[in-house]
């Protein structure tokens, strides 16, 4: 799919914009975009290091090396250390070889763990780290045809399963089962869950995040079902609300009505030029004008590519303009304590005017499921 070599290349271009000498990626979807390979280690130090100009070359656990020489990126240097030693000397050999000491610049993954990070700065205690997010976001925000094609694919099998999923339940059927049986059907289908399978039922739906649990669906619930897949590692998600039998809250209908017209009027705000915050508030205000912005608790949307969450963010201070190629869900949401939530979420993409779903449009009125 992808062209490795290019992307490393990119990456050096703009390290040398920057000024940065070395970028040590960890074992994250940052490796994975520049190398097509990824292991999280652990504990376990795992890291990717590209000077700006000249090769590229893992330190790996030893136990990973051979992976590591496999990837398809074709990185021929590749140091493997020991437990019983650990990995400081092997990344100490690398930064000599490569006179990397005072006064450079070494970008480092945001997801690199703390004591990594501590590690590296004690062997070169003079040297500039700043975080690497900034300038990996400026390369995989822009999503090629490859890409694309593979998001569409992961967001085509969600919606599938999604559609199938509101036909198991049942009453009494527990989020838990609901969430097993909807990772089931994605196993099914040769693919993975981008992430764990979110279900709420009932007053649990007024909690954007909650987890999922052993709560049984009852007659008037509304339902919350937020999940996602992956095709060739790159991921979909979509969140839907419906309500199984009438809705038992009075205004369960009314809230979802202007959750749709929130959702809708941040899809056509939306468009080459205009920022991530000012997409937000256009469905902020829709809410907000309704009455309802206290219980709007979250951005309107995030990223999403390899990572389910990426750059862009759609949120308050992200003063950055959309481009063409950038992908990313919007989800506006309204969530009231101990009744109900309704949050609907599609993918869309930057389009050359505006903005276009991967996933099939939700209804805009709220959608009952025969009890």
């Amino acid at each position: 799919m992808s062209d490795y070599a290019g992307r490393i290349a990119g990456l050096q271009a703009r390290m040398r914009a920057e000024g940065a000498s070395l970028t040590i990626l960890a074992g994250t979807d940052q490796m994975r975009y520049l190398t097509g390979w990824r292991e999280g280690g652990h504990e376990r130090f795992v890291g990717l290091f590209v000077l700006a100009e000249g090769p590229a070359a893992f330190v790996v656990p030893k136990m990973n090396a051979p992976q590591a020489r496999e990837t398809p990126a074709g990185i021929a240097h590749v140091l493997g250390w020991e437990d019983h030693a650990g990995w400081h000397g092997e990344a100490e050999s690398l930064l000599s070889h490569w006179n990397i000491g005072a006064g450079n610049v070494v970008l480092v993954d945001d997801e690199l763990l703390s004591v990594h990070l501590l590690g590296l700065q004690s062997l070169r205690p003079d040297t500039i780290f700043r975080p690497a997010g900034p300038i990996m976001a400026s390369l995989r925000q822009l999503k090629t045809e490859a890409e694309l094609a593979a998001m569409q694919r992961a967001a085509d099998m969600i919606d599938s399963i999604y559609e199938e999923a509101l036909g198991w339940l049942r009453e009494g059927l527990t989020e838990l089962e609901l969430h097993d049986l909807i990772l089931a059907a994605i196993k099914r289908e040769g693919s993975r869950p981008s992430f764990a399978p979110l279900i709420c039922f009932g007053a649990n739906a007024a909690l954007p995040h909650h987890h999922t649990g052993s709560t049984p669906l009852q007659k008037g619930d509304v339902v919350i079902i937020d999940i996602g897949c992956l095709s060739d590692n790159y991921a979909s998600d979509i969140t839907r609300t419906v309500s199984f039998g009438e809705p038992a809250d009075p205004d369960a209908k009314h809230v979802y009505g202007i959750v749709s017209k929130a959702h809708l009027a941040a899809r056509a705000f939306a468009r080459p030029g205009v920022s991530g915050e000012s997409t937000d508030a256009a469905a902020r205000e829709v809410i907000s004008g309704a009455g309802y912005g206290e219980y709007f608790v979250h951005r309107t949307g995030h990223g999403i590519g390899l990572s389910t969450h990426e750059p862009p963010y759609i949120v308050k201070g992200n003063a950055e303009p959309l481009q063409a190629g950038m992908c990313f869900s919007v989800e506006p949401g309204i969530y009231l304590p101990g009744r109900f939530g309704v949050r609907i979420e599609n993918i869309v993409t930057v389009t050359a005017d505006g903005v276009r779903s991967l996933d099939t449009d939700a209804p805009t009125e709220l959608r009952v499921v025969k009890a």
